[in-house]
Formats: structure tokens, C-alpha cells, sequence
């Protein structure tokens, strides 16, 4: 690692490929401890299977490469050569050898969902880099290593609510195998978190991916998130931050399985606390290369000559259309708000919104169950939405407030 001093409030770090990026932010943590300085690490391309932990103020992640990429390759398992991936395994459900005493579990812990990233200082920045949990995704080097047992038949001290009543599925040990991306393994596994810390944090042409719950936000974290790309299946996007995220491709990565669907946004703002918004971004399904598809193996027969041949034939889904929905609020009162979203053709289910995680909760109207869900200038003109659902006639919000990704978060 290179330490480069620019000037005496500002610090630069250079993280080679195979060095330690937490090496990087604990250096930066003792010089800002020191003398306050902002630091900027410049990272090289390459994969970094860490847990890390962004607890100094001011700091910056940014790719070194002159033509940075985002990009992923061979079903998710890998990325370009140009691309920084920030990545861990962990994914609630299952217990750890490696993490010793500590309880994995997401929410109130110290992991917020089992984060590969943890954002609790304020202004942080990042620009071009992959934040990723491949719990979800694949099966990493470090994961196949360790030894893990299913948290409903470990000793650790859960409470009653959060020990599982299933049984998890035993998780595949080969490395780069996609298995776990079928259904029945889903569960927990961010890949960056917020803390009420974490305000004015940015991020510019970055990536997150996973499968559910892939970003979180603690109510007082503010997050704008400009660019890039957003990827997951279940409320994937979900907290009571403020966030905007501006001009961003949103992906549904559903790979064909019966019922595989994808709920983009969670929110659970608090009464008279601005929410998410999502401006002028654009909704298509995951590529071949970022997600296996899920495939459907035919025993078919044929003549050949005389005889009668037996074959399998691999058959992949042909549509995925139809299984995205904008928002599945986590609470009544958390406010999301949609403005000029466009999508691939057949994408957004009709009904575009999804009562699943409020009906007959707390606070749960029938008559105006989530007042605070909004759409504006919509691709197909918000029809078909619930009647709950606010289909705004101007860039305007009821209480006055201008639907402006600049105004959003306020430092």
C-alpha cells in the first residue's frame, strides 16, 4: 500500500490488487484521528473478499483504472478486468466457523443485515466500484473453506423471534457455483449498509448486487446514489434512510424459477421523514452474464434410423416479464417516490405495487393503506396501480415539496 500526503487536509492511499483494503481504511482512521484529514483511496482492479467497515469521515473508494468498469461476466461469478469488487459470503440463515462468537443476524446487529460493507462515518464517497455479498450469487473461495451449521440447530443466543423455525438447505462447497441462486436459498445478505451515521454519503457510476435485502439504511443515514447499478430480487433497496437515486439502471435479477419475483424498494421512512426517491431510471431484467437463469432439464426422444434415441435437452425460461414491482413498503407511513421510471417492455408487473409486507400490521388501513407511494410521469402513465398509490399531475409532493434529485438530500 502507497501513502501519498497531497496536502494537510487531504490524504491519498493506493491499494495494489492482493493488498488489503481495510489495511487502507485503518491507516486512514489514525491519520484522521491525528489530523483530521480526508482520505482517498484509489484501489486497482481486482476482486477483495473482505468484510470492511467505513468508519472514518471523509473517505472516498475509487477504481484506479483508467477505463473503470462495473461490468460482470460468467453468470455473476466474476467481473471484468477493469473492475474493483468489494465482496463477502456471509448471508443470514446459517453460522459461520469463522466468525466465532459473533450472532449473524442482521437488523439491530452490528452488521446491519450481514453487510459486506458497513458505512457508519458520514461523506463517504465511492465512484466505479462493485459492492457485492455473493451469498446469493455464487460460491467463493473463502466461503467453500469455512464450516458453517444451520442457525436453527446452533447454540447461539437468539431470541425467540429471531431463531428460524425452517431448516436451511445445505449450501453447495464447490467453488464458483451458482446453485445457491435458486429460491430456496435465499436469504439476508446486504452487500453496503448505512448506519444513522452515514449522512451525506455518495455514490457515483458504482454497482451494488446480491439478491435480498441488498442495500440497507437506518433511519438518519442519507445516501445519493448517482448512476450505475442497483441489483437484486427482494425489497432490495430498503431501510428508512433519505435516499435519491438519480439517472440509475435498475436490475431484476430473477432468473425463471416459478415465482422468483423482484420487489425493488422497502421503505420504512418515519412520519415527516423524507424516504427514497427514484428519478429518472430505467428497469430491465439481469443478462446471462450477470445471473445464471434458472434451467429446466427435457428427457426427449428421437429416431435415428431404425432406433429410438433418448436425450436431455436443456431448456431455459423464456420470459421473465411481468415480475417486477417498484415498491413493497415496509411500513404505511415509508414514502417512495418514482419519477419518470422507464423499463424494458413487459418488465413491471401492471399492478406495480405490492401491499406484502404492511397488510395487517401496525397502522394498516384498508382504505389508504401507504399514503406516502408516488408516481410521476411514468413510462406506461402509472395505469393499473392500486388506488392507494398517489399518481401525481405535477413534479410536485402534497406537503410542497419539489420532486428535485439536487433538493433531496440535504448535507
Amino acid at each position: 500500500m502507497n501513502i501519498f500526503v497531497a496536502s494537510i487536509l487531504f490524504l491519498v492511499l493506493h491499494v495494489s490488487a492482493g493488498e488489503s483494503v481495510t489495511a487502507a481504511v485503518d491507516s486512514a482512521r489514525v491519520v484522521y484521528k491525528e489530523r483530521g484529514e480526508r482520505t482517498t483511496i484509489w484501489i486497482e482492479p481486482g476482486t477483495y473478499c473482505e468484510e470492511l467497515t467505513i468508519d472514518v469521515p471523509g473517505l472516498s473508494l475509487k477504481n484506479a483504472s483508467k477505463k473503470p468498469s462495473i461490468g460482470l461476466r460468467n453468470g455473476g461469478v466474476e467481473a471484468d478486468p477493469e473492475a474493483v469488487r468489494l465482496t463477502w459470503y456471509y448471508g443470514h440463515g446459517y453460522q459461520y466457523k469463522s466468525m466465532g462468537s459473533r450472532v449473524n443476524y442482521g437488523g439491530s446487529r452490528e452488521r446491519r443485515w450481514n453487510a459486506s460493507v458497513l458505512v457508519t462515518a458520514p461523506d463517504f464517497y465511492a465512484e466505479n466500484i462493485i459492492f457485492e455479498n455473493s451469498f446469493n450469487l455464487y460460491v467463493c473461495e473463502k466461503e467453500a473453506a469455512d464450516s458453517l451449521v444451520d442457525i436453527s440447530q446452533s447454540d447461539m443466543p437468539w431470541t425467540a423471534k429471531e431463531r428460524p423455525k425452517k431448516v436451511m438447505p445445505e449450501r453447495p462447497k464447490e467453488v464458483g457455483s451458482t446453485e445457491v441462486q435458486k429460491k430456496k436459498y435465499r436469504e439476508r445478505a446486504a452487500a453496503i449498509s448505512f448506519t444513522e451515521g452515514a449522512t451525506n454519503a455518495r455514490l457515483k457510476n458504482c454497482r451494488a448486487v446480491g439478491r435480498q435485502d441488498v442495500l440497507y439504511g437506518d433511519e438518519g443515514a442519507s445516501i445519493y446514489w448517482e448512476g450505475g447499478i442497483l441489483a437484486g430480487g427482494v425489497d432490495f433497496i430498503f431501510g428508512a434512510m433519505t435516499m435519491c437515486v438519480n439517472k440509475a439502471t435498475i436490475v431484476a435479477n430473477i432468473n425463471g424459477e416459478k415465482g422468483d419475483k423482484c420487489y425493488i424498494a422497502a421503505g420504512r421512512s418515519e412520519e415527516g421523514k423524507r424516504g427514497m426517491l427514484f428519478y429518472k431510471c430505467h428497469i430491465r431484467l439481469a443478462t446471462e452474464d450477470e445471473l445464471k437463469p434458472s434451467v429446466t432439464t427435457l428427457r426427449t426422444s428421437k429416431t435415428v434410423g431404425e432406433k429410438v434415441v433418448k436425450e436431455q435437452v436443456k431448456e431455459y425460461p423464456k420470459s421473465r416479464k411481468q415480475s417486477v414491482w417498484l415498491a413493497r413498503p415496509w411500513r404505511w407511513w415509508g414514502e417512495t417516490v418514482w419519477a419518470y421510471t422507464t423499463w424494458d417492455e413487459g418488465v413491471l408487473n401492471s399492478e406495480g405495487w405490492s401491499l406484502g409486507l404492511v397488510k395487517d400490521k401496525e397502522g394498516y388501513n384498508a382504505d389508504d393503506p401507504c399514503p406516502n407511494s408516488y408516481e410521476y410521469k411514468s413510462q406506461d402513465k402509472s395505469e393499473g396501480r392500486p388506488s392507494w398509490v398517489r399518481v401525481l399531475s405535477k413534479p410536485v409532493l402534497p406537503d410542497g415539496t419539489k420532486i428535485d434529485p439536487k433538493k433531496w438530500i440535504v448535507p
